[in-house]
């Protein structure tokens, strides 16, 4: 109860640094605007945003482990390279906002998958958005791992196979075992459940024979 009370009271003060970012990027104040991310990334999540522009996703997420507040940090992070890279676009510095959209995207997906936000729905449709425009781009497969897991428990069934045989086919590590248990819960879902997710217990039954073909084959 404490840590759901902790992220609703950061979520709600992230969203008036935000509201303050936006008013001076209407005015063009992009120096202001850049301010108001540097500080609330320090004050709400103790983190230095210059560190993290220069690290990787991985880097920025072993660094975030160390703490007890997680999910919130991963959370501030993603919402504040986003809103950097939303400024670095509105500046025309197009190639390096993408380099901040597809880390933002990365712990976006990481605080989902704590499975402790309060309403991680809230998320969906902005992760999903961040995905479609970044699939022009090729994901490195231990991030298409994190969206295969996303979209499993955000009951995306079809999306989530889509990308599974994506993993198959590049042999990432484990990833038929990792298949097998994704049609077994699959399994356990009610037909309404599927039908949501846009599968069927046929795709279900074909899905599960052809990873184990693919085993025996091996």
């Amino acid at each position: 109860m404490l840590q759901r009370d902790y992220l609703m009271k950061l979520i709600e003060t992230l969203s008036t640094v935000i509201a303050r970012v936006l008013l001076k990027k209407e005015v063009k104040n992009y120096e202001g605007a850049e301010e108001e991310l540097v500080s609330a990334a320090k004050t709400l999540a103790g983190l230095d945003l210059n560190l993290i522009k220069i690290l990787n996703a991985e880097d920025i997420i072993s660094l975030m482990k160390t703490s007890d507040i997680f999910t919130g940090r991963c959370l501030i992070s993603a919402e504040l390279l986003r809103q950097y890279g939303d400024l670095l676009s509105d500046k025309g510095k197009a190639q390096d906002s993408i380099n901040l959209y597809m880390k933002s995207l990365w712990l976006y997906l990481e605080a989902i998958l704590t499975k402790e936000l309060p309403v991680p729905g809230d998320y969906y449709e902005r992760v999903d958005f961040m995905i479609k425009n970044l699939s022009p781009l090729e994901f490195p497969d231990q991030l298409k791992l994190k969206i295969f897991e996303y979209y499993e428990y955000s009951g995306k069934y079809s999306k989530a196979e889509d990308i599974l045989f994506e993993l198959v086919e590049s042999e990432f590590n484990n990833i038929h075992n990792t298949g097998k248990q994704f049609y077994r819960n699959l399994s356990l879902k009610t037909d309404d459940e599927l039908v949501k997710g846009n599968f069927s217990r046929e795709e279900i039954e074909d899905g599960l024979e052809e990873i184990n073909n693919l085993l025996s084959s091996d």
